[in-house]
């Protein structure tokens, strides 16, 4: 299942249901996510239910970021479009 669209800046946007909740939770992810050079751009809606993870890359794969996630302590599955 692919779920990531295109952007007009070349860029696509994966989206995942997370269990990252609290800032101490964001404070863990970020450097993980920062330090990807794959990852544009990262955010997380923590007030949707299922705590929303959007990532903007031109290069990574949904399973790419489910492994540095999960790595990381975090549940993270790909939503479907």
């Amino acid at each position: 299942m692919h779920t990531g669209y295109m952007v007009d800046t070349g860029l696509e946007v994966l989206v995942f249901r997370t269990n990252i909740r609290f800032k101490k939770d964001l404070r863990l992810i970020g450097p993980v996510l920062d330090k990807q050079p794959g990852i544009q751009r990262w955010t997380v809606d923590r007030e949707d239910s299922d705590k929303v993870l959007r990532i903007e890359s031109r290069a990574l794969r949904a399973q790419d970021v489910i492994r540095l996630v999960t790595r990381a302590g975090f549940d993270c599955e790909e939503l479907p479009e």
